[in-house]
């Protein structure tokens, strides 16, 4: 949040700080007025966005608006919406374009337009919230900012352990994007509810360019690549299927630079009932399921019979594995090419764009639920100390290995038959069709994940020909072996506290990681990893600890079951000009082809595995994380330790 990282002498320049924060790393334009928040105030009241005022007029404002060149795209140009009107709750902020843009509502919510800022970051609802007000007030210019005396107090007691630090109220990849860090591919179980709608967001958005078959930026487009190129049954499965994902992922992140693709761990699913001999009966992660809304009850109204609404307003908010299940449910006939049924898939696309019609899970256990993997099956694969046993053979012999196996079962597992038709599978059952069911891209993504997990248990074991390159990109097999070089990692779980990095951290505490049950349950590896540390003029020592209230110099490591592990720090005065050692930017100019900056920010990882297993043994349901910052002579130091933020994480 902004509120721990800058100190404006007014609320209006606070507003301009949080707008300039979240829009970092972006470059958008906004009709020729850039950041149209740093024009003159006057100007900035007045100014719109195709067409959407950012700020609603006051009680007494005239309508005059500041021109600039309107800019549109090279073949279609975005409707023209509305100029920004009253709102029914009668405040100002509320009918501002800019609230709007920063909540996600319509049209910024990706029908037209993307959530405010432009190719930035999201902003905390605290923040928007300050914004609101400051416009509601009629945004002065020069009134002094009533929360910085609160602020500068709290960011003290904070740095100094006396006040605990909150959760971010931002997404995890939001935290990454601020601290330059590779961004988080997730499990999907574990998404919070804005990281979920921003992925459906972004894949929608997607699908609104299915209409132009050339549109690389169709969703359509990145399947028919697949259909056209993938690579099945020898060397080149793994590498090529990481390519795809990546450049997949750019394109939804060119959409929203917080989304990432989520992977499914097939084994969440193993331990639910799965023993029918029928088609259509196996079970999915719930982000992937359809249902019905209100919203979906007002739109089919008038465009199916009466009997039938009723029959679907019955089961509203339920979700079922398959369409064909919810219309069992409802009770209502499936008619493949009826008016009524085409209306009713159309809501539960609109619903759920991570759903498709084309998806019968499940079969006859006798064939495929037998070898449904569970997590020994996976551990078993992961022990394979061959490549081309664990992902497939070479070039001179190829042939499908252990992870492409079952890899193809849950494609079919997933794609299924049409239980009406026998003679319709779905789209996840043939190579041709199967990037069209976007549960593709997390089983990919989690095949992914195993070859990196592979990868640190088997260092060097690679492919035969790092050479070949993989088209339709340029890079070759070689150039995929690190996901770092990629710039993401994968984790179960995410729990991230925003700290200020301009005050020296002497005992940092956190609230609560509010981690869910089935993240404790059942996880691999769990970390404390501190974020963007930057450089110092001394070195000192840090301690980490879980579960230690009022953690301090004195708190005793040996023996304690609390204690997760202690780094030294090994910085010192500089020897260099004023500026000479100060935090290097967080991106390098464009072209810059020096090195990484001597004192670029560093991070710091702490296995917690242990320490969770002995906390949760004892009892614990939940955990906190506790830092201390210790000098060279073991005092507590508060010019060691400058961090951005302090996250706990878990791992499948």
């Amino acid at each position: 949040m902004s509120d721990l990282n800058a100190s404006p002498s007014s609320r209006y320049q606070r507003v301009k700080t949080i707008l300039n924060t979240a829009a970092e790393g972006g470059d958008a334009n906004y009709q020729g007025y850039g950041k149209f928040w740093e024009l003159p105030l006057e100007q900035f009241l007045n100014v719109e966005i195709y067409g959407i005022r950012m700020i609603a007029p006051g009680p007494d404002a005239s309508s005059s608006t500041a021109a600039a060149p309107v800019q549109g795209g090279c073949c279609h140009h975005a409707p023209k919406p509305a100029a920004a009107a009253a709102d029914p709750s009668g405040k100002r902020s509320a009918a501002s374009g800019l609230i709007k843009g920063l909540y996600g509502q319509y049209p910024f919510d990706g029908s037209q337009f993307p959530r405010l800022p432009w190719g930035g970051t999201a902003v905390a609802a605290s923040d928007i919230d300050f914004i609101a007000q400051w416009i509601d007030d009629g945004c002065p210019a020069e009134d002094e900012n009533p929360d910085l005396q609160r602020l500068n107090a709290q960011r003290r007691a904070r740095a100094l352990g006396d006040e605990a630090h909150p959760l971010a109220s931002t997404s995890t990849n939001a935290q990454r994007n601020d601290n330059s860090a590779p961004i988080v591919r997730k499990n999907i179980n574990s998404l919070s509810d804005d990281e979920l709608r921003r992925y459906r967001a972004a894949i929608a958005k997607m699908r609104t360019y299915d209409q132009f078959f050339l549109d690389e930026r169709s969703f359509n487009w990145w399947a028919r690549i697949h259909a056209n190129n993938c690579q099945h049954g020898w060397e080149e499965f793994l590498p090529w299927h990481r390519l795809y994902l990546y450049y997949f992922e750019q394109a939804l992140r060119d959409i929203d630079p917080t989304v990432a693709i989520p992977y499914w761990d097939w084994t969440d699913n193993y331990d639910q009932d799965q023993t029918a001999v029928t088609p259509d009966s196996g079970v999915i992660p719930e982000a992937f399921r359809c249902w019905i809304d209100a919203q979906a009850l007002v739109n089919l109204q008038g465009k199916i019979p009466d009997t039938d609404l009723e029959k679907l307003r019955t089961i509203e908010g339920q979700t079922y594995n398959s369409g064909n299940r919810l219309f069992t449910a409802a009770g209502i006939e499936y008619q493949e090419n009826s008016a009524e049924t085409i209306a009713i898939l159309a809501e539960l696309q609109r619903v759920n764009p991570l759903w498709t019609d084309k998806r019968w899970p499940g079969g006859n256990n006798n064939l495929l639920f037998e070898d449904y993997p569970d997590t020994d099956d996976i551990d078993h694969i992961l022990d394979i100390g061959n490549f081309f046993n664990f992902g497939s053979g070479p070039s001179a012999n190829h042939f499908f290995g252990a992870v492409e196996n079952v890899h193809n079962l849950i494609h079919n597992f997933s794609g299924g038959i049409n239980p009406a038709n026998p003679n319709e599978t779905g789209y996840m059952v043939s190579p041709g069709t199967t990037a069209y069911d976007p549960i593709f891209w997390s089983h990919h993504s989690n095949v992914d994940r195993l070859w990196a997990e592979w990868q640190d248990r088997h260092p060097g074991n690679n492919p035969d020909n790092p050479n070949a390159v993989l088209p339709p990109w340029a890079q070759n097999v070689q150039e995929t072996y690190s996901i770092a070089e990629f710039g993401y990692e994968y984790m179960k779980s995410s729990h991230y506290y925003p700290t200020d990095n301009s005050q020296g951290m002497v005992r940092f505490t956190s609230e609560p990681a509010q981690t869910p049950a089935h993240v404790i349950d059942k996880h691999r590896k769990a970390e404390v990893r501190l974020h963007h540390i930057r450089y110092a003029q001394r070195g000192g020592l840090v301690r980490v600890f879980l579960n230690q209230p009022g953690a301090d110099s004195t708190t005793p490591t040996r023996g304690n079951p609390a204690f997760v592990g202690q780094f030294h720090l090994f910085m010192g005065s500089c020897v260099g000009g004023e500026g000479h050692c100060a935090e290097p930017p967080d991106h390098k100019r464009p072209f810059d082809r020096r090195p990484r900056h001597r004192k670029t920010a560093s991070h710091l990882r702490f296995d917690a595995t242990a320490t969770v297993q002995r906390l949760l043994e004892q009892g614990a349901s939940d955990f906190t994380v506790q830092v201390v910052t210790l000098d060279i002579q073991g005092q507590p130091a508060d010019d060691v330790l400058f961090l951005r933020g302090v996250a706990l994480n878990f791992f499948d």
